[in-house]
């Protein structure tokens, strides 16, 4: 007859070996959640982003933060283009229920606060007439101005929020940085 401390020391074998398999288990579904559901890598096609973002750079897109805590000016957002289906980012300069208006190359919202755009590039916009953004909706930009794919283009318009796919925050490749 097995001694009672050996019978308990095969039972706790077993049970680290399970508590072990469960852990790593666990482990492996939440990283497949963050990986596949919370982030999505992006890749940028062009330079419109410049110099926040390059072609070529690939950044994390975090498609759970709009539902915590909304879209905010400033935000860089991924969306895809209402007519072309292409994948853009974009940075959002006004919300819903704002006016955004463009006069000597300076943004205002409301005709009364200037944008500082000095963190993420030159300001260099051209002049457009005042368009109130609807509730609901983004009113985005490029941050290399010269590219007109954005909000200021009739095909696209303001952005619905429920179009957005996420926020972006960190760019990985060619460098780690996060976004403020």
């Amino acid at each position: 007859m097995p001694l009672r401390r050996e019978t308990f020391r095969k039972l706790h074998r077993h049970h680290n070996l399970w508590r072990w398999m469960f852990s790593t288990l666990l482990a492996a579904l939440f990283m497949a959640f963050v990986c596949f559901v919370w982030f999505g890598w992006v890749r940028m096609g062009n330079d419109s982003m410049a110099p926040t973002l390059k072609q070529g750079n690939v950044a994390l897109v975090d498609r759970i933060l709009k539902y915590w805590r909304g879209i905010e000016r400033t935000d860089m957002v991924a969306f895809y283009h209402p007519v072309t289906g292409e994948l853009l980012i974009k940075r959002v300069v006004a919300t819903g229920g704002e006016s955004v208006t463009a006069k000597n190359g300076a943004l205002w919202i409301d005709e009364r606060y200037r944008l500082n755009e000095e963190s993420y590039g030159p300001a260099n916009t051209t002049d457009f007439e005042t368009v109130k953004v609807p509730e609901g909706y983004v009113f985005v930009l490029s941050d290399d101005r010269r590219y007109r794919e954005d909000s200021r283009e009739d095909g696209i318009g303001c952005v619905s929020l429920n179009d957005i796919v996420g926020v972006l925050h960190i760019r990985v490749l060619p460098s780690f940085v996060i976004y403020q």
